[in-house]
């Protein structure tokens, strides 16, 4: 993550809010509509990963996942 983001407040506490997501989203240019996507998508898994393990950084995740949307 740039510096600039390090300066906005994203909690990174799990689970984020759905407005949380969708901020962190318009902050990196992605679609409103992926942000609902990645936020649904880890609320039906309970925030764990694909391996079960919990997320303990929403934001690192959703570095990866927009990372692979890109890739």
């Amino acid at each position: 993550m740039d510096q600039e983001a390090q300066h906005l407040s994203f909690s990174r506490n799990v689970p984020p809010t759905l407005e949380q997501v969708k901020a962190y989203f318009n902050f990196l240019h992605v679609p409103v509509s992926e942000a609902e996507v990645f936020y649904f998508y880890f609320q039906a898994m309970d925030w764990r990963n694909e391996t079960g393990t919990p997320i303990r950084d929403w934001v690192m995740t959703a570095d990866d996942w927009v990372w692979n949307l890109e890739n």
